[in-house]
Formats: C-alpha cells, sequence, structure tokens
C-alpha cells in the first residue's frame, strides 16, 4: 500500500498540481484576505458591514481583533478551495482513464481496492499540504493587512498555535471530502470535464435552488455541511454535527468510488 501511494504521489506532485493547485488556493487566500480587511467599513474595532459573520463574505472589525480573528478569511477560502480539490482529484483519477494508463495500472496492481485506496491516499496527503501552505497565507497575510486597517491585533496571540491547527482541521476535513466527491463522480463518469462540471454545477446552483425551496434543510447537504465545518460550525449546525455529517460524505463518497472502480469492467 505504501509502494502504491507512493507511485501515486510522484504522479500527482506534477508542476499542474503544485503551481496550479496549491498556488491557486493560496492566490485566492490571499485575494479573500484583502477583499475581507479592506471591506470594513472604517478602521475602528467597533466598525462593521452590513453581512458580519464568521464564514461570510464579510465581518466585523471587532470580530478580526478577537482572538483567531486573523482566520475568519479561511471560511470563505472553503468553497472556492473545495472546487479547485474537486477539480484536481477528478483529474487525478479521470486522466488516468483517458490516458489509457488505466490498463497498465491494473495489470501492474490487480487489486483495485489496494490501487484506488493508494491513490486516495496519495491525493488526502497533497490536500493536507495545500490546504495548510492556504492556511499559512491567511494568517501571514493578515498582520500586514489588519495594521493597513488600524485594526488592533492584541488579542491575537492568545492560543494562536491552537487555534491555527484547529482552523486548519476545520479547513483541511472538508477540502478532502470534495476531493473524494470529485474522484467519485470521475470514477463513475471516467471523465475530468463531466467531473468538474457536476461538482461546480452543484455547489454553486443545485445547492442554491434547493435552499430556495427547502432552506431548512441546505444546512445539511454536502456544500452546507462542508461549508459549516469550515466556520467552525454555525447557528443552525453545531461544530460536532458538522464534523460529523461530513465524515459521513467523505466515507460515503469513497466507499462509492471503491465499489464502483471494483466492480467496472476496464475498457478505456
Amino acid at each position: 500500500m505504501i509502494a502504491i501511494a507512493r507511485s501515486e504521489f510522484i504522479r500527482i506532485w506534477r508542476p499542474s498540481f503544485r503551481y496550479g493547485g496549491i498556488g491557486l488556493m493560496a492566490g485566492f487566500a490571499a485575494l479573500i484576505s484583502v477583499f475581507i480587511f479592506t471591506s470594513l467599513e472604517d478602521s475602528s474595532a467597533t466598525a462593521t458591514t452590513a453581512a458580519p459573520g464568521p464564514g461570510g463574505a464579510f465581518a466585523t472589525a471587532a470580530e478580526i481583533a478577537e482572538p483567531g480573528g486573523f482566520l475568519i478569511p479561511l471560511g470563505t477560502v472553503s468553497d472556492l478551495a473545495g472546487i479547485v480539490l474537486l477539480s484536481l482529484w477528478a483529474i487525478a483519477a479521470a486522466s488516468d482513464y483517458e490516458s489509457g494508463l488505466i490498463r497498465v495500472l491494473v495489470q501492474a496492481q490487480p487489486n483495485r481496492m489496494k490501487l484506488l485506496t493508494g491513490k486516495i491516499i496519495a491525493l488526502t496527503g497533497f490536500t493536507m499540504l495545500a490546504t495548510w501552505v492556504t492556511t499559512l497565507t491567511v494568517v501571514l497575510v493578515a498582520r500586514p493587512l489588519a495594521r493597513l486597517q488600524g485594526i488592533p491585533m492584541d488579542a491575537w496571540p492568545t492560543d494562536a498555535a491552537q487555534l491555527i491547527l484547529s482552523g486548519y482541521f476545520n479547513f483541511m476535513v472538508p477540502g478532502v471530502v470534495w476531493g473524494l466527491i470529485g474522484l467519485l463522480i470521475a470514477v463513475w463518469t471516467r471523465s475530468s470535464g463531466i467531473a468538474i462540471a457536476s461538482g461546480i454545477g452543484y455547489l454553486l446552483i443545485v445547492e442554491s435552488l434547493i435552499g430556495i425551496v427547502l432552506p431548512d434543510i441546505i444546512d445539511y447537504l454536502p456544500g452546507g455541511t462542508l461549508g459549516a465545518l469550515a466556520a467552525g460550525g454555525t447557528e443552525n449546525l453545531a461544530w460536532s454535527a458538522a464534523l460529523g455529517l461530513t465524515v459521513a460524505y467523505g466515507a460515503a463518497a469513497a466507499g462509492a468510488a471503491l465499489l464502483i472502480f471494483r466492480q467496472r469492467d476496464i475498457i478505456s
């Protein structure tokens, strides 16, 4: 299993994934941080915007000044990072079919469960690294932006390490689950394009439409649940419930992908 995961990681660790994936996520993190910090009405610690709250596109200066307030942009970055990771996992899975490499891989390792599990382990490792770099980007740009906006930072050192690790965990776990969803669609359709379009379409359109018709269940759908976990919990969905549902969605996606990969004939 270790050899399979190492082999998969070597293939994943190519410039398009390193710079196009990690670089894109870090770029989104920096851009969103700038937007959130500069969208405050003024530089006072009591100023508010029209849509406050962690995990939203806006926050109050008072919230940012609190311990761990420098991590507020992660809640907004989560959806964009989820799209990037879903796309990368889908490309990693579907490209084997599209290039015909899947035949060689299956011949070299007939145990398909081990083969796909090794890919999942490798992609999970990549996701952990990508989300860590993104988290550090948010942390590093927070201080100069706060100084620019005149936001007090005296409370930031309080439990900073613990809060950073907690924020990273809440950001990383949804990222892995978005990746597993992309992997499932790619294994099912054998097409990275269909997988990416389906995932993005669901996140941006389908859940929004469901939320209009059935607003009470929106927090329990994948997008709402993963977003709630990234925000550290919401009024409608506690952190523990969001974590449990997120793990359940991830386990279901991984299990379905393994079952499809094991049973389906390799014809491409």
